[in-house]
């Protein structure tokens, strides 16, 4: 057994429940969607042939998602055939995404948002499964393997990350904190000053 084969035996619970979770929640926010219609109807008794047709199309999205829930264990399969042996990525991370270059050359994208990084057999790769960022996706589930030691930053995100960009540099200079902090220098000055002079005319 390789090493992909091996990852995915031993988490293939956890990434069948990331998958199937993307999918329950828009299956439940349809199925919320269609009560809502449904009790409109039964109250106002009225505006029967939109609603319907609304009916209509939420049902048939319903069962195109359940369908798609279904298939989790084909959807993870594939992607063991494709990553064995297993295919590293570079990862270029961001403020909210990491993105890798994908086999047809665009760019992909991973929302970090609910993404998982497993530890692989192999102690130089992680497995990442996370969800794609984007509307209208063939496929929202991603797996693959990176090196972690490898991830870059892209510069705006490192700079940021890192307190170097100009406006945080000199941005406490002009803060709240500042100017309470330079009043309150201002006024020891003075009455220090004030009672020294005191003091010496006595």
């Amino acid at each position: 057994m390789n090493t992909a084969e091996q990852d995915f035996t031993y988490y293939k619970r956890s990434l069948i429940q990331m998958y199937q979770v993307y999918f329950r929640r828009r299956i439940l926010v349809i199925a919320t969607a269609m009560l809502i219609i449904i009790g409109y109807l039964l109250l106002m008794q009225e505006g029967y042939l939109i609603n319907g047709l609304l009916l209509v199309l939420l049902s048939a999205l319903e069962g195109w998602l359940f369908k798609r829930y279904q298939a989790a264990d084909q959807v993870i399969d594939v992607y063991l055939k494709d990553n064995t042996p297993p295919k590293v990525l570079q990862l270029t991370e961001f403020e909210d995404v990491y993105a890798f270059e994908q086999e047809d050359g665009t760019i992909g994208r991973i929302k970090k948002r609910g993404n998982r990084n497993f530890p692989s057999n192999d102690k130089r790769l992680t497995l990442m499964a996370g969800y794609q960022k984007g509307y209208f996706l063939k496929q929202p589930f991603v797996l693959l393997y990176y090196d972690m030691l490898a991830t870059k930053f892209d510069e705006a995100y490192r700079l940021k990350r890192n307190r170097q960009n100009g406006f945080q540099r000199w941005s406490h200079l002009f803060s709240f904190r500042s100017f309470r902090d330079s009043i309150g220098n201002g006024f020891r000055f003075l009455l220090g000053n004030l009672f020294s002079c005191l003091s010496f005319i006595d």
